[in-house]
Order: C-alpha cells, then structure tokens, then sequence
C-alpha cells in the first residue's frame, strides 16, 4: 500500500497519471466544475440562510414534544382573565363587513403575482452577468496563456 492510498477520498479528486519516472497530477473536466469555490457574499448567504432556517425549526421541534407530553393548554384570547391590562375584552363580529374597502383586490393581486417574478427576473439578469463576465475573464487568460 503506498502513501497515496491511505486517503482515498481527499479534497481534490486528482487523478494521478504517469509518464516515464514522474507523474503529473491533471483535473478531470467534471472535477473542475465542481472545485469552484463560494463567494464571499455567497457564503454570508448560505450562513444567514441557515441561520434563519435554524432560528424557524428549532420552536418548531420544541414544540412537538410539549404537544405530545404535555398537551396543548391555550386559554381563549376572548376570555376576561385572558388579559389584564385590557379595558375589557371585545369580541369579533361575525357579519361581512360593509362600506369601503381597505385595500384594492386588483391591486393586491397584481402586487402578489409581479412581485416575486420581478425578483427572480432581477437575480437572474444578476446571474447572467456575472456569468458573462467570468466567460470573459476565462476567455482573455486562454487568449493571454
């Protein structure tokens, strides 16, 4: 066995090929896409991403056990004790309401359709840039080499 098989699986898959008395370390084509390295943004990202998934299942995952041991005690929000700074407690009415609404419902609908596809139209013209750019980049240090 030699020193190179006591790490099968390292960072880098290289592939080692030989000619003659040396040998000359090459990166598979496939390799090399998947050596690319996150970003500084990209990585604030991900962290933040995580950060906000942790924050948001961990009560959740809390939450489950004292469900299932415990029980689920919730007083009603409508009951008199249920808050004692309030003057008195007041309770929804049932009926449609009347007159004048708050909101446009055309306007609302719009703003929940457009909003998310102007998102994703922006970040991807973003990624696209980027991807031109760094073409560009590869395409003037092959010329240079």
């Amino acid at each position: 066995m030699q020193s190179d098989d006591v790490f099968p699986i390292s960072r880098h898959n290289f592939q080692q090929l030989e000619e003659g008395d040396r040998g000359e370390i090459e990166l598979l084509p496939a390799e090399s896409e998947s050596l690319h390295r996150l970003g500084f943004w990209q990585r604030c990202g991900v962290r933040l991403l995580c950060l906000v998934l942790v924050c948001y299942f961990l009560p959740m995952l809390s939450f489950i056990p004292l469900a299932i041991f415990g029980g689920v005690h919730m007083p009603s929000p409508w009951a008199g004790d249920y808050n004692h700074d309030a003057p008195t407690a007041s309770v929804p009415s049932k009926e449609m309401p009347t007159g004048r609404w708050y909101w446009n419902l055309p306007l609302v609908s719009m703003i929940l359709i457009l909003f998310p596809l102007a998102v994703v139209f922006v970040l991807y013209h973003l990624k696209m840039r980027a991807v031109r750019r760094q073409q560009m980049i590869d395409s003037l240090l092959a010329e240079c080499v």
